[in-house]
C-alpha cells in the first residue's frame, strides 16, 4: 500500500536533487560577468568558461561545452521577460552575437583537440558582446 507512494516521493526527491546538481554545475562553470569600456565608450560584457575537462574530439564533450556556453550567453545578456519590444530585440541581438562568437571558439577548440593538442590547466574561452 505505501509502495507506490514512496516511489512517487523517491522520483520527485530524485528528480529535485538532478534539477539542483545541474543548476550547482551551471553555475559554477562560468566564472563572474566581467564589464569592460573600450576606448570608443562600448560596454562590453564577458564571461570566462572553462573546458579543459571535457573531451573535444567526442560528440558529448562538445554538447557539453555548447551547454556550458549558452549558459554564459545568457549570464553576458540577461534573461528578458516581457520587456518593451527594443529591449527584446537587444537581448536577441546580444545572445547571437555571443553565440556566434562560440561557434567560432567551439570550431576551432574541437580542431585542436583533433589534432591532438593538450589544452593548459585551467585554460577557458571567454564569452562576450
Amino acid at each position: 500500500m505505501f509502495a507506490p507512494a514512496t516511489a512517487s516521493i523517491f522520483t520527485r526527491t530524485l528528480a529535485a536533487a538532478g534539477a539542483a546538481a545541474v543548476l550547482f554545475s551551471a553555475s559554477v562553470q562560468a566564472s563572474p560577468v566581467k564589464t569592460v569600456e573600450t576606448a570608443n565608450g562600448r560596454i562590453v560584457r564577458s564571461v570566462e568558461v572553462p573546458f579543459v575537462d571535457l573531451d573535444l574530439a567526442s560528440a558529448e564533450g562538445v554538447a557539453a561545452l555548447e551547454s556550458r556556453l549558452k549558459v554564459a550567453s545568457q549570464q553576458v545578456c540577461g534573461v528578458t521577460e516581457r520587456v518593451p519590444l527594443q529591449q527584446h530585440m537587444d537581448h536577441q541581438a546580444c545572445i547571437a552575437e555571443t553565440m556566434a562568437s562560440s561557434k567560432r571558439a567551439i570550431v576551432t577548440l574541437v580542431a585542436r583537440a583533433e589534432a591532438g593538442d593538450r589544452f593548459k590547466a585551467g585554460e577557458r574561452i571567454a564569452v562576450g558582446s
